[in-house]
């Protein structure tokens, strides 16, 4: 991975991202489904949302633990949080994933949703998740795949598989950006980031199971498609589009 990549200083930008209470309702679903899957009794620990933009999935987390931190270093969504989030449960701080403020071990639980392809080192990220979180802490981990269909920032098929100069091109040509920051990877690679971690799987437990799970708004059961994805998907695993895993310390 590319070590001379920038930051993303404004991935929140604008109103739409800023209150899109919505979409982020939908994914903190999700999150809190896996989340007390794992362990029911969440509600004493103390969670991390890292890269927690206006705070809205922040906020919500706060309502099923003890504490919620919510980081991001977009100063803007962060200001936004504090106007709008904060509470004795839920605390934002403009900080670097990469360098984060708290000791070694002192975090329960952190999430984790789709930030690694945001930041300058991946694997940084993971050995500063590894740091802070707890010997019996866990970390709630989606990752977008490199090989997808679609890619999911920009809705362009096949924009992550190409070499980064070829992927410039296409979102000029498409109109929809000048520069594909965005560094995705492929399964393989996914594996190699977390291999400090032990994993446990849920991706082929969500699409089994997308009503338990929270993900009706992805999947309906009884549609002749999801039928055929359901029975498909173990054997496609390596091209499913969003892995979540649950990632503990190994011992």
């Amino acid at each position: 991975m590319s070590q001379k990549r920038g930051y993303q200083l404004h991935l929140s930008h604008g109103d739409t991202v800023l209150k899109d209470v919505e979409g982020r309702s939908q994914k903190f679903g999700k999150i809190l489904s896996v989340l007390q899957d794992f362990d029911p009794a969440i509600q004493s620990l103390a969670c991390l949302d890292i890269g927690s933009s206006s705070g809205i999935i922040t906020s919500l987390l706060g309502n099923h633990f003890s504490l919620a931190i919510g980081i991001d270093i977009d100063q803007e969504a962060v200001r936004y949080a504090k106007e709008h989030h904060s509470s004795d449960r839920n605390q934002f701080l403009i900080a670097d994933a990469m360098r984060m403020p708290f000791k070694d071990g002192s975090l329960d639980v952190v999430v984790c949703n789709h930030i690694y392809e945001h930041v300058p080192e991946a694997r940084r990220l993971m050995d500063e998740i590894h740091r802070v979180m707890k010997d019996e802490g866990f970390c709630y981990f989606s990752a977008g795949n490199k090989h997808m269909i679609i890619e999911g920032h920009y809705s362009l098929p096949f924009l992550s598989w190409l070499p980064k100069p070829l992927a410039n091109i296409y979102l000029r040509l498409s109109r929809k950006g000048k520069f594909y920051y965005e560094e995705h990877l492929s399964l393989r690679s996914l594996r190699q980031l977390v291999q400090k971690f032990k994993i446990h799987d849920y991706t082929l437990a969500i699409i089994q199971d997308p009503e338990k799970y929270s993900a009706l708004d992805l999947f309906n059961p009884q549609s002749f498609l999801y039928r055929g994805i359901r029975r498909a998907a173990p054997y496609l695993y390596r091209w499913i589009p969003t892995y979540v895993w649950v990632l503990t310390k190994k011992r």
